[in-house]
C-alpha cells in the first residue's frame, strides 16, 4: 500500500511538472511580448552579422565565395568581350593592342583579372569595418512588422533590415571600400583599363602611323568602380546573414541564447 501511494505521488509529480513546462512554453499561455520578439530578432541579426563579417573579412572571404565574388561591372565585362572581339579597321586586333598595352603598363599581367581579385580583396578588407556601422543600424528596428518578419520566410529578417538600412549602410560603408580598394591598388587598375581605350598603338613598330581603340569602340565606363564594389560588398554580407538567418531559423537552441531559443523556438 505504501509503494502504491508512492507511485501515485511520484506521477501526480511528474505530470504536474509535464504541466507546468507547457505553460511556460505555449504560446497561447505564455504569448511573446513586443519586447520580446525585437530583442530575439535582433540578436538573431547580431549573431548573423558577427559571423558574415568574420567569414568575408577572411583571407578569400568574397573572392574564394563564388556566390559573394565580386565580377567586373558590366560596362567593364563589354570592353573585355569586346577586345577579345574587334580589331581596327579589320586589320589590327584589339586583343593584340591589349597585349602591348599590358605589357607596357602592367607587366603583361591581365588587366581584368586583377581588378577582380584586387576588388575581391578590397571588400574583404573593408567588411572587418561594417560591423559597427551595421549594428547602428539594427538598435532602430522597432515592432512594426516584427511579427511578420518572426513568422515570415526564412530570411525574413535579413530581408526586412536590408530594405530599410541599404541607403545608410552605402553612405557609411562606402568610404571604407574606397580607402580598400586604393590600398589594393584595385582603383588604379582600373584607371589604366579606362586609359586603354586611348592607347596609341603603332602596328608598324615604325612610329609613322597609329591606331587607338577609341577609334572603333563605343564603351561608356564608370567613373570609378568605388560605388559598385560597395554596393556588391554590401548585397555579399546581406547574403551571408540570411545563410546565418537560415541556420537560426532552422535549429535555434544551437546558439546558446535563451531569447533565440524563446522567440524562435515557439514559433
Amino acid at each position: 500500500m505504501a509503494n502504491l501511494k508512492k507511485s501515485f505521488l511520484l506521477v501526480i509529480v511528474v505530470v504536474g511538472c509535464s504541466l507546468v513546462s507547457c505553460e511556460l512554453f505555449d504560446e497561447t499561455t505564455n504569448p511573446l511580448s513586443e519586447s520580446e520578439i525585437i530583442e530575439g530578432l535582433k540578436e538573431a541579426l547580431n549573431i548573423g552579422l558577427e559571423n558574415s563579417v568574420n567569414s568575408a573579412s577572411s583571407t578569400g572571404g568574397y573572392l574564394q565565395n563564388e556566390v559573394i565574388k565580386i565580377l567586373l561591372p558590366e560596362e567593364v565585362t563589354e570592353l573585355q568581350n569586346k577586345i577579345q572581339t574587334e580589331s581596327i579597321g579589320g586589320i589590327v586586333p584589339l586583343s593584340v593592342v591589349y597585349d602591348a598595352y599590358i605589357n607596357i603598363e602592367n607587366g603583361g599581367n591581365d588587366l581584368f583579372e586583377e581588378l577582380i581579385t584586387a576588388m575581391n580583396r578590397g571588400a574583404e578588407s573593408a567588411a572587418s569595418k561594417a560591423l559597427p556601422i551595421f549594428g547602428d543600424a539594427i538598435l532602430n528596428m522597432s515592432f512594426d512588422d516584427a511579427r511578420g518578419i518572426l513568422n515570415g520566410g526564412e530570411t525574413a529578417a535579413t530581408d526586412f533590415f536590408q530594405s530599410t538600412t541599404s541607403d545608410a549602410l552605402f553612405t557609411a560603408f562606402n568610404p571604407d571600400v574606397k580607402e580598400a580598394l586604393d590600398a589594393t591598388g584595385a582603383n588604379q587598375l582600373y584607371t589604366s583599363t579606362v586609359s586603354f581605350l586611348n592607347y596609341e598603338y603603332d602596328p608598324t613598330g615604325l612610329g609613322f602611323n597609329t591606331v587607338s581603340p577609341s577609334d572603333v569602340l563605343s564603351v561608356e565606363l564608370p567613373e570609378s568602380i568605388d560605388e559598385y564594389a560597395t554596393t556588391k560588398a554590401i548585397d555579399g554580407l546581406f547574403f551571408l546573414v540570411g545563410e546565418e538567418e537560415k541556420k537560426i531559423r532552422e535549429d535555434p537552441f544551437a546558439w546558446g541564447s535563451s531569447i533565440i531559443e524563446r522567440v524562435f523556438g515557439s514559433n
